[in-house]
Protein backbone atom coordinates (compact mmCIF):
# COMPACT_ATOMS: atom_id res chain seq x y z
CA UNK A 1 0.00 0.00 0.00
CA UNK A 2 2.84 2.40 0.80
CA UNK A 3 3.92 2.43 -2.87
CA UNK A 4 0.61 1.68 -4.59
CA UNK A 5 -0.46 3.46 -7.76
CA UNK A 6 -2.90 6.38 -7.51
CA UNK A 7 -6.57 5.41 -7.17
CA UNK A 8 -5.78 1.67 -6.89
CA UNK A 9 -6.54 1.77 -3.14
CA UNK A 10 -9.29 3.88 -1.64
CA UNK A 11 -7.82 7.40 -1.24
CA UNK A 12 -7.55 9.00 2.17
CA UNK A 13 -9.56 12.00 0.97
CA UNK A 14 -9.64 15.54 2.26
CA UNK A 15 -11.25 16.39 5.61
CA UNK A 16 -11.28 12.72 6.56
CA UNK A 17 -10.02 11.09 9.74
CA UNK A 18 -6.73 10.38 7.97
CA UNK A 19 -6.39 14.02 6.95
CA UNK A 20 -7.05 15.11 10.54
CA UNK A 21 -4.39 12.73 11.86
CA UNK A 22 -1.79 13.93 9.35
CA UNK A 23 -2.73 17.54 10.10
CA UNK A 24 -2.43 17.17 13.88
CA UNK A 25 0.81 15.18 13.71
CA UNK A 26 2.29 17.82 11.40
CA UNK A 27 1.25 20.62 13.77
CA UNK A 28 2.83 18.72 16.66
CA UNK A 29 6.09 18.35 14.75
CA UNK A 30 6.09 22.06 13.86
CA UNK A 31 5.45 23.06 17.48
CA UNK A 32 8.14 20.69 18.75
CA UNK A 33 10.67 22.02 16.25
CA UNK A 34 9.95 25.62 17.19
CA UNK A 35 10.27 24.79 20.88
CA UNK A 36 13.64 23.12 20.36
CA UNK A 37 14.85 26.14 18.39
CA UNK A 38 13.47 28.75 20.81
CA UNK A 39 16.92 30.02 21.87
CA UNK A 40 18.68 29.55 18.56
CA UNK A 41 20.76 32.42 17.14
CA UNK A 42 20.93 33.52 13.50
CA UNK A 43 23.75 31.10 12.65
CA UNK A 44 21.83 28.23 14.19
CA UNK A 45 18.73 29.08 12.18
CA UNK A 46 20.81 29.09 8.99
CA UNK A 47 22.07 25.63 9.87
CA UNK A 48 18.53 24.39 10.47
CA UNK A 49 17.40 25.81 7.12
CA UNK A 50 20.34 24.08 5.43
CA UNK A 51 19.43 20.73 7.01
CA UNK A 52 15.70 21.09 6.27
CA UNK A 53 16.45 22.04 2.65
CA UNK A 54 18.68 18.99 2.19
CA UNK A 55 15.99 16.69 3.63
CA UNK A 56 13.32 18.24 1.39
CA UNK A 57 15.49 17.74 -1.70
CA UNK A 58 15.97 14.08 -0.76
CA UNK A 59 12.19 13.67 -0.32
CA UNK A 60 11.56 15.42 -3.64
CA UNK A 61 14.00 13.13 -5.46
CA UNK A 62 12.34 10.08 -3.85
CA UNK A 63 8.96 11.36 -5.03
CA UNK A 64 10.26 11.90 -8.59
CA UNK A 65 11.73 8.39 -8.67
CA UNK A 66 8.42 6.97 -7.42
CA UNK A 67 6.51 8.77 -10.16
CA UNK A 68 8.90 7.82 -12.97
CA UNK A 69 9.71 4.25 -11.95
CA UNK A 70 6.50 3.03 -10.31
CA UNK A 71 3.59 5.06 -11.66
CA UNK A 72 5.49 5.55 -14.95
CA UNK A 73 3.66 8.84 -15.43
CA UNK A 74 4.88 10.95 -18.33
CA UNK A 75 2.97 14.03 -17.23
CA UNK A 76 5.35 16.78 -16.04
CA UNK A 77 2.67 17.82 -13.53
CA UNK A 78 3.66 14.77 -11.51
CA UNK A 79 7.44 15.07 -11.43
CA UNK A 80 8.70 18.52 -12.49
CA UNK A 81 9.28 20.67 -9.34
CA UNK A 82 7.81 23.88 -10.73
CA UNK A 83 4.90 24.59 -8.41
CA UNK A 84 4.52 27.35 -5.87
CA UNK A 85 5.31 25.04 -2.99
CA UNK A 86 8.31 23.62 -4.86
CA UNK A 87 9.92 27.06 -4.63
CA UNK A 88 10.88 26.25 -1.03
CA UNK A 89 13.53 23.92 -2.49
CA UNK A 90 15.24 26.76 -4.36
CA UNK A 91 14.57 29.42 -1.72
CA UNK A 92 16.12 27.15 0.89
CA UNK A 93 19.32 26.92 -1.15
CA UNK A 94 19.37 30.69 -1.70
CA UNK A 95 18.81 31.40 2.00
CA UNK A 96 21.26 28.90 3.46
CA UNK A 97 24.03 28.97 0.84
CA UNK A 98 23.55 32.20 -1.11
CA UNK A 99 24.88 35.69 -0.46
CA UNK A 100 23.55 39.17 -1.01
CA UNK A 101 20.45 39.44 -3.19
CA UNK A 102 20.10 35.67 -3.60
CA UNK A 103 20.07 35.12 0.15
CA UNK A 104 17.63 37.98 0.61
CA UNK A 105 15.34 36.51 -2.02
CA UNK A 106 15.45 33.15 -0.27
CA UNK A 107 14.81 34.69 3.15
CA UNK A 108 11.82 36.69 1.95
CA UNK A 109 10.15 33.73 0.29
CA UNK A 110 10.77 31.35 3.19
CA UNK A 111 9.31 33.76 5.72
CA UNK A 112 6.27 34.70 3.64
CA UNK A 113 5.44 32.55 0.60
CA UNK A 114 6.64 29.34 2.20
CA UNK A 115 4.60 29.97 5.35
CA UNK A 116 1.36 30.75 3.48
CA UNK A 117 1.80 28.07 0.82
CA UNK A 118 2.53 25.37 3.38
CA UNK A 119 -0.41 26.36 5.58
CA UNK A 120 -2.80 26.37 2.61
CA UNK A 121 -1.78 22.86 1.62
CA UNK A 122 -2.15 21.45 5.12
CA UNK A 123 -5.75 22.68 5.08
CA UNK A 124 -6.41 21.79 1.43
CA UNK A 125 -4.17 18.87 0.31
CA UNK A 126 -5.83 18.49 -3.08
CA UNK A 127 -2.78 17.05 -4.87
CA UNK A 128 -2.13 14.05 -2.60
CA UNK A 129 -4.92 12.80 -0.33
CA UNK A 130 -7.63 12.61 -3.04
CA UNK A 131 -5.34 10.27 -5.02
CA UNK A 132 -3.52 8.18 -2.41
CA UNK A 133 -4.38 6.36 0.85
CA UNK A 134 -3.33 7.59 4.29
CA UNK A 135 -0.40 5.18 4.58
CA UNK A 136 1.44 6.15 1.39
CA UNK A 137 4.78 7.66 0.42
CA UNK A 138 3.18 10.65 -1.34
CA UNK A 139 0.78 11.39 1.52
CA UNK A 140 3.63 11.44 4.05
CA UNK A 141 6.02 13.28 1.74
CA UNK A 142 3.51 16.02 0.97
CA UNK A 143 2.72 16.71 4.64
CA UNK A 144 6.40 16.64 5.62
CA UNK A 145 7.22 19.10 2.82
CA UNK A 146 4.45 21.54 3.61
CA UNK A 147 4.87 21.19 7.34
CA UNK A 148 8.55 22.06 6.90
CA UNK A 149 7.51 25.12 4.88
CA UNK A 150 5.40 26.38 7.78
CA UNK A 151 8.11 25.53 10.32
CA UNK A 152 10.87 27.37 8.46
CA UNK A 153 8.70 30.42 7.87
CA UNK A 154 7.69 30.69 11.52
CA UNK A 155 11.24 30.00 12.70
CA UNK A 156 12.64 32.88 10.65
CA UNK A 157 9.98 35.28 11.88
CA UNK A 158 10.04 34.25 15.54
CA UNK A 159 13.84 34.23 15.81
CA UNK A 160 14.13 37.58 14.02
CA UNK A 161 16.25 36.24 11.17
CA UNK A 162 13.93 38.09 8.83
CA UNK A 163 11.74 41.06 9.66
CA UNK A 164 8.94 41.69 7.20
CA UNK A 165 9.28 44.95 5.30
CA UNK A 166 6.94 46.03 2.51
CA UNK A 167 9.85 47.10 0.33
CA UNK A 168 11.03 43.46 0.24
CA UNK A 169 7.95 42.41 -1.71
CA UNK A 170 9.97 42.85 -4.89
CA UNK A 171 12.23 39.93 -3.96
CA UNK A 172 9.29 37.57 -3.59
CA UNK A 173 7.68 38.94 -6.75
CA UNK A 174 10.83 38.45 -8.83
CA UNK A 175 11.33 34.84 -7.73
CA UNK A 176 7.69 33.77 -8.06
CA UNK A 177 7.09 35.85 -11.19
CA UNK A 178 10.13 34.41 -12.96
CA UNK A 179 9.14 30.83 -12.15
CA UNK A 180 5.56 31.62 -13.20
CA UNK A 181 6.67 32.86 -16.61
CA UNK A 182 9.03 29.90 -17.10
CA UNK A 183 6.21 27.52 -16.14
CA UNK A 184 3.77 29.18 -18.56
CA UNK A 185 6.26 28.87 -21.43
CA UNK A 186 6.95 25.24 -20.54
CA UNK A 187 3.21 24.48 -20.31
CA UNK A 188 2.56 26.11 -23.69
CA UNK A 189 5.36 24.26 -25.48
CA UNK A 190 4.51 20.89 -23.88
CA UNK A 191 0.77 21.17 -24.39
CA UNK A 192 1.21 22.23 -28.01
CA UNK A 193 3.43 19.21 -28.64
CA UNK A 194 1.13 16.86 -26.66
CA UNK A 195 -2.45 17.95 -27.42
CA UNK A 196 -4.09 14.94 -25.71
CA UNK A 197 -5.83 16.02 -22.51
CA UNK A 198 -4.36 13.15 -20.50
CA UNK A 199 -0.90 14.72 -20.35
CA UNK A 200 -1.65 18.45 -20.38
CA UNK A 201 0.65 20.31 -18.01
CA UNK A 202 -0.36 23.05 -15.61
CA UNK A 203 2.81 23.89 -13.70
CA UNK A 204 2.36 26.76 -11.23
CA UNK A 205 -1.36 26.51 -12.11
CA UNK A 206 -0.86 29.27 -14.69
CA UNK A 207 -2.38 27.53 -17.70
CA UNK A 208 -5.68 26.25 -16.31
CA UNK A 209 -7.73 25.98 -13.11
CA UNK A 210 -5.89 24.33 -10.23
CA UNK A 211 -7.11 21.03 -8.81
CA UNK A 212 -10.19 21.55 -6.67
CA UNK A 213 -10.71 25.15 -7.78
CA UNK A 214 -14.22 26.05 -6.56
CA UNK A 215 -14.90 28.39 -9.50
CA UNK A 216 -13.98 28.34 -13.18
CA UNK A 217 -11.44 31.16 -13.09
CA UNK A 218 -9.94 30.16 -16.42
CA UNK A 219 -13.35 30.24 -18.10
CA UNK A 220 -14.15 33.60 -16.52
CA UNK A 221 -10.85 35.37 -17.22
CA UNK A 222 -9.90 33.66 -20.47
CA UNK A 223 -6.55 32.34 -21.75
CA UNK A 224 -4.85 35.76 -21.73
CA UNK A 225 -5.86 37.26 -18.39
CA UNK A 226 -5.88 34.01 -16.39
CA UNK A 227 -2.08 33.36 -16.50
CA UNK A 228 -1.38 37.00 -15.65
CA UNK A 229 -3.85 36.88 -12.77
CA UNK A 230 -2.39 33.68 -11.31
CA UNK A 231 1.20 34.92 -11.52
CA UNK A 232 0.32 38.25 -9.88
CA UNK A 233 -1.69 36.60 -7.10
CA UNK A 234 1.07 34.11 -6.30
CA UNK A 235 3.82 36.75 -6.58
CA UNK A 236 2.22 39.29 -4.24
CA UNK A 237 -0.64 37.67 -2.31
CA UNK A 238 1.21 35.46 0.23
CA UNK A 239 3.73 38.19 1.05
CA UNK A 240 0.97 40.72 1.69
CA UNK A 241 -0.94 38.25 3.90
CA UNK A 242 2.09 37.77 6.14
CA UNK A 243 2.92 41.49 6.11
CA UNK A 244 -0.59 42.45 7.19
CA UNK A 245 -0.66 39.62 9.74
CA UNK A 246 2.62 40.75 11.34
CA UNK A 247 1.43 44.37 11.27
CA UNK A 248 -1.80 43.39 13.03
CA UNK A 249 0.09 41.42 15.69
CA UNK A 250 2.38 44.39 16.38
CA UNK A 251 -0.58 46.74 16.72
CA UNK A 252 -2.41 44.37 19.06
CA UNK A 253 0.73 43.92 21.14
CA UNK A 254 1.26 47.70 21.31
CA UNK A 255 -2.38 48.21 22.29
CA UNK A 256 -2.06 45.61 25.04
CA UNK A 257 1.10 47.25 26.36
CA UNK A 258 -0.64 50.63 26.45
CA UNK A 259 -3.52 49.18 28.49
CA UNK A 260 -1.11 47.64 31.00
CA UNK A 261 0.59 51.00 31.49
Amino acid sequence: MFFCLPYTVEPCGMYSVGHLVLFLVTLALIASGLYLCRRMDRAGVRTVIRIVTAVLWVLEIVKILFVLLITKSMNPNDFVPLYYCSLVLYAGLFSSLGKGILQKMGDVFLATGSLVGGACFLCFPSTSLPRYPFFHLISFQSFLLHGAMVFVGLLMLLRGVYRVSLRDIKFCAILVGAIGVISYIFNYIWNTAHPTQAIQTNLMFVSNNFTGCPVDLYGFLGPVLYPMFMIVVQAFGPFLLVYWGVLLCHRLKKKQSTKEC
